[in-house]
């Protein structure tokens, strides 16, 4: 089965995200993509039968937490997108006196994808995005004798992801 042409492995460098409005950007990684569910009933005995038989029942509960996932963009000249949406989703004093952000999470969700890619470029799976907005804003360090690129991380929530190729 694994010599089909139908299955081959994919290599985890090609790879783009995308959102309403925000398209061409520097991607550096995609991360964690989790969420899991909740099970219920399970902790303790609900009854006593024939024989002294300790009856249990587990039961699907949904999700702990709305799905979520870790994004790291390369910094480009100009380029504050992905900030400004943070921005946007952030609460009026999340930074206390040195910043603010606009208190309009729910205005600022975005639906948005997942896209992996094969060596001649042609998509070969897709995750769909609904409802994502910025939870969390992180940027890399600077240093007088580094090397690397500097990028922001941000982590996203959203309503949905959904595997739809």
């Amino acid at each position: 089965m694994a010599d089909s042409p139908e299955m081959r492995a994919i290599t985890t460098s090609r790879f783009y995200v995308e959102f309403d409005g925000m398209t061409d950007k520097l991607l550096k990684s995609v991360q964690e993509i989790a969420f899991q569910g909740q099970v219920k009933g399970n902790e303790k005995a609900l009854m006593s039968g024939k024989g002294g038989m300790t009856v249990r029942q587990s039961t699907s509960a949904g999700f702990e937490e709305k799905p979520n996932f870790t994004i790291e963009v390369y910094l480009a000249e100009g380029d504050k997108q992905f900030y400004d949406w943070m921005e946007g989703t952030m609460p009026t004093s999340y930074s206390g006196a040195s910043g603010a952000g606009q208190g309009k999470y729910q205005d600022n969700r975005k639906d948005g994808a997942i896209v992996a890619y094969d060596p001649s470029d042609e998509e070969i799976m897709r995750w769909t995005i609904r409802q994502a907005w910025v939870k969390s804003y992180k940027l890399s360090d600077f240093s007088a004798d580094g090397a690397d690129l500097a990028f922001e991380t941000f982590e996203l929530v959203c309503e949905d992801i959904e595997r739809i190729k």
